[in-house]
């Protein structure tokens, strides 16, 4: 069974997604300034896609929930990703609105296939 763990990292915040024996992902994002920095998956395989999906998905719907809602990511490494989920160009960022993603989104259907 896959568990996502909230730690702390300095200032911000980390979502881990672990088997219960080994971390499969992670992503560091800054509550302060809704901005995704980093995401990593640890093993490449099949489900790498799947693990990005779910991670990212995970820390928007954290990010939400606290009413940041205009979600940015300035990590140019992470662009093909997070284009893939619906970011789109803004000011030297990605940025996405979390409430027209939620709205928009089919949550059974991961667009990184």
């Amino acid at each position: 069974m896959i568990t996502i763990l909230n730690e702390k990292k300095g200032t911000n915040e980390l979502f881990v997604l672990s088997d219960g024996t080994e971390m499969l992902a992670d992503c560091e994002y800054s509550m302060n300034d809704a901005e995704i920095i980093s995401a990593k998956v640890y093993s490449a395989n099949e489900d790498s896609n799947l693990l990005y999906d779910s991670l990212l998905r995970a820390v928007l719907s954290r990010l939400d929930f606290a009413g940041k809602t205009k979600v940015i990511s300035k990590n140019p490494d992470l662009r093909d990703i997070l284009t893939k989920i619906g970011f789109r160009p803004g000011n030297d960022c990605l940025e996405i609105e979390t409430t027209e993603f939620f709205k928009s989104t089919n949550c059974n259907k991961s667009n990184l296939s």
